[in-house]
């Protein structure tokens, strides 16, 4: 079983430029998710000792649009479409549950979940005493590489930021973050409401490396007028294609080329008049989705060496995202990607079976938590040849 981490190396050199690795698997789960079969995942959920039931406990299908909580009762209905999923339990004062379930092992007759009360620190529960200035610094910090620098990044808010344990001491020359509560993230831009939990934060000064991991649940914002949905349906396309999702799913399906990719086998070599430094060198052929899969009995899995060059012509780049390596914007977005396996399974949805089993840098590696769109998504019309 794993896990739905993302996990991602950011390095910052004297030029001001970022280079960004992503070991993808924040919306990488395991399995495709089709509308075509449903099944209907319920339960209850008491306390380990007193067997008493517990309200109110999050119940949700990690970087999807599905969730629910627990009644007065305990009791929790939740309807799923067929897939492969990560389910989250959680709510505090309790251990949180997190364990895989294929759509296709749900029991009709439901599940009984006990979780284990945990002793809370009153004073450190404490979210509302006033923070030092070296705090906010960190939370600064912390936003900076969480939400990321995009457009979307300057419209999100964590909502509940005072739950951060923020902490610069326990480890030298490192930011730990995490939180004591569920993080409650209003993405403006993309009308989505994230409950994300905080897994693991740390950014290493000294190395220029930053690493984290978590599971979100999307809540579309029901309350927009028709007006502004259409708004937030743009900007939802915009993050989506171009997007690592979008790749995937198009080499999935073939499509690549129609899709507005184009993919070039990248080679990179030792620089010998600079020690430590490399080079690149990209072939001069395209290549297509048959170059890198391999479909063994009716499964489809991600195969190839070196490293892919991958331009997305219908799009340029960000002003921010140019501004940050110091140069003007390009008419088109530029990422790089190599495997991290031998070989991992893809399915039609853009997931993947093993979450670290591909490494991207560049443009889909700077689109950050707030860029981010759940697996479920699918684009109400097909994109504008050229428009940001």
């Amino acid at each position: 079983m794993f896990r739905p981490y993302l996990f991602a190396l950011m390095s910052l050199n004297k030029a001001r430029s970022i280079l960004l690795l992503l070991i993808i698997g924040f919306f990488l789960l395991g399995g495709g998710v089709s509308t075509h079969a449903q099944a209907t995942f319920k339960g209850t959920i008491v306390d380990l000792e007193t067997e008493l039931p517990i309200p109110n406990a999050s119940v949700f299908l990690a970087n999807t649009t599905f969730g629910t909580s627990s009644d007065e009762q305990g009791k929790f209905t939740l309807t799923i479409p067929d897939g492969n999923y990560e389910v989250i339990i959680r709510i505090l004062g309790y251990e949180g549950l997190t364990f895989n379930l294929p759509s296709s092992m749900v029991q009709p007759q439901g599940y009984r979940f006990k979780l284990v009360a945990v002793e809370e620190d009153l004073e450190e529960m404490e979210v509302s005493d006033v923070r030092d200035p070296s705090w906010y610094r960190n939370l600064d910090e912390f936003k900076r590489y969480f939400l990321g620098t995009s457009e979307n990044s300057m419209k999100t808010e964590i909502l509940n930021e005072l739950s951060m344990i923020l902490d610069d001491q326990s480890v030298p020359g490192s930011l730990i973050a995490s939180s004591r509560d569920i993080l409650k993230i209003d993405n403006i831009n993309l009308g989505y409401r994230l409950e994300y939990l905080l897994d693991h934060f740390q950014n290493d000064y000294k190395s220029g490396i930053v690493t984290y991991s978590g599971f979100p649940l999307f809540i579309p914002d029901s309350k927009l007028s028709k007006g502004k949905l259409r708004k937030v349906e743009r900007n939802r396309q915009e993050a989506y294609y171009g997007s690592l999702q979008h790749f995937l799913k198009a080499v999935y399906l073939g499509k690549t080329v129609s899709e507005g990719f184009e993919m070039r086998k990248l080679f990179r070599e030792a620089d010998p008049d600079r020690p430590g430094k490399f080079k690149d060198r990209v072939d001069t052929i395209p290549i297509t989705s048959v170059a890198i899969l391999e479909n063994r009995e009716k499964r489809e899995f991600l195969e190839f060496s070196d490293y892919i060059l991958v331009t997305y012509l219908r799009e340029k780049e960000s002003f921010l995202y140019a501004n940050g390596l110091g140069r003007g914007p390009r008419d088109v977005q530029t990422s790089i990607i190599r495997m991290m396996n031998d070989s991992v399974e893809i399915f039609e949805n853009g997931s993947l079976s093993d979450p670290f089993g591909i490494v991207v840098e560049g443009y889909m590696g700077w689109e950050r938590v707030a860029d981010l769109l759940p697996i479920d998504y699918v684009p109400s019309v097909e994109p504008n040849k050229g428009v940001q």
